[in-house]
């Protein structure tokens, strides 16, 4: 098990090396994470390549036996690249180009800057691909991150171009699928479409979806040319990207992604700048359990939070313990290696309150201490923290859904994360171990499946459910489930959900959006009243059983919750996001179990009848062992 810090000796020089790794290996750590921004160390004038830096931080590392994340720096630029090629800057709807000097800034779809990029991997590779030190190698810095993952360049447009020339073949094929002849919008020649930028109006949902899948695919294809270089290279060698959070809103796919990679890492910032307060327990769980679905294994967090973060403001302090109470939930979740970012805070440029184990007095204080004994704890129980995670319950995320929900939210209260949050919470009060996974992944080894807000099913994917409902599986399917084909748009004579009417038994025959602050009243088998939001869809029962209908509605008499017996197993429909009381009721129905527990406590089962509980309230945890 690899525990470390993220260090940058480039930004203080090498005099204080020696008592640097002095103090990191005193701290615990077997690994140090370096270079992750140092492009212009290595390559300070164009194809002139200067390893001397590092080739002594690693000579240095040997002495004090600490292994090294070997970081491929292409997430910021050395200025003579910018000078010397401007045009492979981003630019955003408006035509203005990204400035130099901030992180990332540049084209994912530039030719030239790609050619760079695999050059500097391709030096740095064969420079160390000897080099016994390295352990692990990551490639540029948490992709995509403040909205870098979008650019209107004419990079952009032209390979967006090719993109769809390769998928309809025919330019007429384009116009029947996207219906073009809406608005006067028919397209002559494949190179007449425009990017979808803001306009008076809305754009056609279906170049919009297109759009966000090309670039999914512009993502993937730069890191992937990277990943493949330095595997040339160095064939055995094990390479991983970061991933930042917030990865389920971003404009790519993270799982699609992290399956392309040997391995993956997620960096865990539970606060950050200008937040009032950290994320509450169970959003950081549905944060690390993402983590482990990415490539359904392990992960590593490269950058664990312990000192108060921000650019320009900064978010909320990190109290005593609470920092190690969030580490150590990682570990309950999956995390395999973790380092802390960073050793030191940096006292010039933009991240000086980024605040470190370190802070600019270069002091041993609070901060240090307790990650020393955190690493201590983890250490002497590394055998409960190595052990397996076995889930009985999925949530599945769908990349091409959360981007319908970007193009047309319907609602201006709908939020795909937060909704499945909400989902999510009723499984993690429960002390319910649950994977988050991809309509590809296998659903048969859990007990329960949860669908939220999946608007374009596949034909394979809607198979496979009914099959797994049919062997004795549990379904939760929301309002929203399969209501689009695979080009953004409804189907003539068919009726919602599509294909699945028979599966969730039962019809939607009327909908509603609700808009913020409101509601609509249903009412339950008891008579209580509660609330449903953001979404109300009037179901027409055709073989299920009705849980909760809605109340006085003015559209006649209408289901909002429904349970449909389907083969072994059964389909549950929900129909509007409803009130959590409502939802905890369903759930205690559903999964057996009624919460007995506080919000800010979790209990999570590490195998051999051991159980880490933590307390997010007080910051304290235990190692609780149980019996059968």
């Amino acid at each position: 098990m690899y525990l470390g810090v993220d260090y940058y000796p480039e930004q203080w020089g090498l005099e204080l090396i020696d008592e640097d790794l002095k103090n990191i290996k005193e701290l615990g750590c077997n690994i140090i994470r370096v270079a992750d921004f140092a492009w212009d160390v290595f390559e300070p004038k164009e194809n002139h390549y200067d390893f001397t830096f590092f080739d002594q931080v690693i000579e240095k590392c040997k002495e004090y036996d600490l292994k090294v994340m070997m970081c491929v720096p292409t997430a910021t630029m050395p200025r003579w690249l910018n000078l010397k090629y401007p045009e492979i800057m981003a630019k955003d709807e408006f035509g203005h180009s990204q400035p130099f000097g901030g992180r990332r800034g540049y084209c994912y779809n530039s030719d030239i800057y790609l050619r760079k990029a695999l050059s500097l991997t391709k030096a740095m590779a064969k420079h160390y691909k000897d080099e016994k030190q390295i352990v692990v190698w990551q490639l540029d810095n948490e992709i995509g991150h403040e909205g870098s993952d979008m650019c209107y360049c004419e990079n952009c447009h032209e390979k967006f171009i090719s993109y769809l020339k390769g998928k309809y073949g025919n330019i007429k094929e384009l116009n029947k699928r996207w219906g073009t002849s809406f608005w006067t919008s028919t397209y002559d020649r494949f190179e007449d479409i425009q990017l979808p930028k803001k306009a008076y109006t809305a754009q056609n949902p279906s170049l919009r979806l297109e759009w966000e899948r090309f670039r999914n695919i512009t993502i993937n294809n730069f890191l992937v040319s990277m990943y493949q270089t330095l595997k040339t290279v160095i064939p055995n060698s094990t390479v991983l990207h970061d991933l930042e959070g917030g990865t389920m809103d971003k404009h790519f796919d993270p799982f699609e992604l992290s399956r392309k990679f040997d391995d993956i890492a997620y960096n865990n910032y539970p606060v950050w700048g200008g937040l009032i307060e950290p994320l509450k327990p169970y959003e950081v769980a549905l944060a690390l359990d993402m983590a482990r679905g990415f490539r359904k294994d392990k992960y590593w967090i490269t950058e664990q939070i312990m000192g108060a973060q921000g650019h320009d403001v900064i978010g909320c302090a990190i109290k005593p313990n609470q920092g190690s109470s969030w580490a150590l939930q990682a570990f309950g979740r999956g995390c395999k290696g973790m380092l802390f970012f960073r050793y030191r805070g940096f006292n010039k440029g933009a991240e000086q309150y980024c605040f470190g184990l370190l802070e600019s007095d270069n002091k041993k204080k609070r901060k240090y201490y307790e990650v020393q004994r955190l690493f201590k704890y983890i250490k002497e129980n590394k055998d409960f923290f190595n052990n397996p995670i076995k889930a009985k319950a999925a949530i599945v995320f769908d990349y091409d859904s959360a981007s319908c929900f970007k193009i047309q939210r319907q609602s201006d209260s709908f939020n795909y994360v937060e909704e499945m949050g909400k989902l999510y919470k009723q499984l993690w009060m429960r002390d319910i171990c649950t994977d988050i996974i991809i309509n590809s992944d296998d659903l048969n080894k859990y007990e329960l499946v949860i669908i939220p807000y999946m608007i374009m099913m596949k034909e394979g994917f809607i198979n496979k459910l009914k099959e797994y409902v049919t062997n004795g599986g549990k379904v939760i399917l929301t309002a929203r489930s399969s209501w689009k084909d695979q080009d953004n748009n409804f189907i003539l004579n068919e009726d919602l959900p599509l294909y699945l009417t028979d599966l969730t038994g039962v019809i939607v025959d009327e909908q509603e959006s609700l808009l913020a602050n409101t509601y609509r009243d249903c009412v339950d088998l008891e008579n209580n009243i509660y609330k449903g939001y953001i979404f109300k869809e009037m179901l027409k029962i055709t073989s299920a059983k009705e849980l909760v209908k809605w109340h006085n509605c003015p559209f006649g008499d209408y289901s909002a919750i429904t349970v449909n017996k389907y083969g072994k197993g059964k389909c549950y429909y929900l129909a509007s996001s409803f009130e959590e009381k409502l939802v905890e009721k369903l759930f205690d129905e559903i999964t057996g179990q009624k919460i007995i527990k506080k919000e800010n406590e979790e209990n999570i089962d590490l195998g051999n009848n051991v159980t880490l509980f933590i307390d997010h309230e007080n910051f304290k945890w235990e190692l609780k062992h149980v019996r059968n």
